[in-house]
């Protein structure tokens, strides 16, 4: 059995790849994220009018940081599942943003090998959150020997830091996870010549923040915090 993770972009229909709705046609099942509360990822949201009904089941993925909570939740979904990947030959989960990028596909497939210990795993990249970011503020991302640094805001101050004072250019995902820290962690790490945040890149809501107010406490979870020297 082959599990097939394809990045499905930060949302928007029009950033989903050939690869990836190919992948979706040809697929015997489809895992779709959903959240605790039962709402549909935003993975799910750009797939609308792609996915075949017949095909799609829910996943939900626990929002938690505790990886035995986590995994625990995923075991029971696929065990419960059981019946309808043990007759399938190829299944598809739908990531956002890439494939290979901070993707919740990573936990799926950990725990599935090991119901399956042959399972083969596939990746199909997709549209970057923080490639599509920059394009929406209208920058170049990184050029010629430019650092260029990807953070997670979820990992300790201090590394972000040092991540930071080493960066030419810099793309903090998540930076809601800072809180109140996030600008005088970001200005200690300083100077910067340009800051832009763009919260729900791709989709109808998006907002983009130039200069001071890109600093200031972010609440969506879906923002990429983008600085350069």
């Amino acid at each position: 059995m082959k599990l097939i993770v394809a990045g499905v972009g930060p949302g928007d229909p029009d950033m989903v790849t050939a690869g990836a709705l190919r992948a979706l046609d040809e697929a015997d099942l489809v895992l779709i994220p959903h959240s605790r509360d039962g709402r549909p990822s935003v993975a799910a949201a750009a797939l609308r009018g792609h996915l075949r009904e017949s095909a799609a089941v829910p996943v939900v993925f626990p929002m938690v940081r505790d990886a035995s909570v986590r995994d625990a939740a995923l075991r029971e979904r696929l065990e419960e599942l059981r019946p309808r990947w043990e007759r399938a030959e190829t299944v598809v989960l739908p990531v956002i943003g890439d494939s290979a990028l901070y993707a919740t596909g990573a936990y799926l497939y950990e725990v599935w090998r090991g119901l399956v210990p042959g399972l083969e795993l596939r990746l199909v990249p997709g549209v970057s959150a923080h490639s599509l970011a920059a394009s929406c503020a209208r920058r170049f991302l990184a050029l010629g020997e430019d650092v260029l640094c990807v953070i997670p805001a979820t990992a300790e101050p201090a590394r972000i830091e040092a991540a930071l004072r080493a960066a030419d250019a810099a793309a903090l995902y998540k930076p809601s996870a800072l809180g109140e820290g996030l600008r005088p962690l970001v200005l200690g790490a300083g100077p910067w010549r340009e800051t832009v945040r763009v919260d729900r890149a791709g989709l109808p809501d998006e907002s983009v923040l130039y200069g001071d107010p890109a600093l200031d406490p972010a609440e969506e979870y879906l923002s990429v915090l983008l600085l350069w020297r």
